[in-house]
């Protein structure tokens, strides 16, 4: 698919950003942020972040939340039926919650 999207892209990342990404976890965030409004938008078929890591950090997190399932993988929100999907939710919660403030 990435080659159909962009075939030029060159599909590399540094040792740094491997060493960088091993020991991303966002979800131990979530007491931080919370109760700042969360819209967690999660692909369900994604094997690179897993559906289910991000249904239990979820599940952890405070009010106001919301979580939309998009089908499809980790980047289809940025293309086609995912991103209509995802740029409306999007769209929606901003409206909702920036306008009350």
């Amino acid at each position: 698919m990435r080659a159909e999207l962009d075939p030029s892209w060159p599909n590399e990342v540094t040792l740094r950003s491997l060493d960088n990404f091993y020991c991303y976890e966002p979800a131990k965030y979530l007491p931080e942020v919370t109760p700042t409004p969360l819209l967690m938008i999660v692909g369900s078929e994604d094997g690179l972040t897993g559906g289910n890591l991000a249904a239990v950090a979820y599940s952890g997190a405070a009010e106001p939340k919301d979580i939309v399932f998009l089908p499809g993988g980790h980047f289809d929100a940025y293309t086609g039926e995912g991103f209509k999907v995802a740029s409306q939710a999007a769209r929606d919660w901003f409206v909702r919650h920036l306008t009350a403030l």
